[in-house]
């Protein structure tokens, strides 16, 4: 699927227009996801000896408090359980060249969705790759996905809650769509950088608040002739 002129990601050459293709997943694969969904048991495994320790004890404030505090520690790991470690060994190969600041890495998720079955039950994202914001667009290089958009055409830009798959306390999602290329859908973009909860909060707002002054600025620049 195509819209428009192509992005130069290499050199930060942009176009007037936006575009968005898609093309079979070379690293992304059903087998990486459920490799990353393993990571879950990382999480898991503490919950569940928690739980079987205070079998132990008579019924009491411990019995309650220790899974409780598992429970704490798990979730304050759980981008580790969501696998980013590995998600960043996948999208290494993507990065652009050091002259490049800011790039995130993120998972991208459109609805309608781009797969559906079993990967889609699996896994909430389409694709992994990298986001950089050019002088004047929104860049995503993925395994599978290559998405530009000129912050102009840049519609309905907001954060959402990551909703029960995270727990909701995950960082917050950048969702938006992008005018004149109704293919695209929703576009939804997430963090997959960190390890711990507090630091892809962070990281999740820092990448929305630098695409939201990046669109600001341009729909208030003057418009070249």
């Amino acid at each position: 699927m195509t819209g428009g002129a192509p992005l130069d990601s290499l050199t930060g050459v942009t176009t007037s227009a936006a575009r968005f293709q898609v093309q079979s997943p070379a690293r992304f694969t059903l087998g990486a996801i459920i490799t990353s969904s393993l990571y879950g048991l990382i999480l898991f495994l503490p919950v569940l000896i928690a739980i079987l320790a205070v079998t132990a004890f008579p019924f009491g404030v411990v019995t309650f408090l220790v899974p409780l505090a598992a429970i704490v520690v798990a979730t304050f790991f759980l981008p580790l359980g969501f696998g980013n470690p590995y998600i960043c060994r996948l999208v290494r190969p993507l990065r652009l060249g050091p002259e490049i600041p800011d790039q995130f890495v993120v998972q991208l998720t459109r609805q309608p969705r781009i797969h559906t079955g079993l990967r889609a039950l699996l896994d909430d994202a389409d694709d992994v790759g990298i986001v950089s914001y050019s002088a004047n667009a929104l860049e995503f290089y993925g395994d599978s996905v290559r998405l530009s958009v000129p912050f102009s055409d840049m519609r309905d830009l907001q954060q959402r809650n990551g909703g029960g798959r995270a727990l909701f306390v995950y960082g917050r999602h950048i969702v938006f769509r992008v005018e004149g290329l109704p293919e695209a859908g929703l576009i939804r973009l997430a963090e997959r950088s960190s390890c711990l909860l507090p630091t892809s909060r962070r990281n999740a707002d820092r990448m929305y608040h630098q695409l939201r002054g990046k669109k600001v600025a341009a729909a208030t620049s003057p418009t070249e002739s």
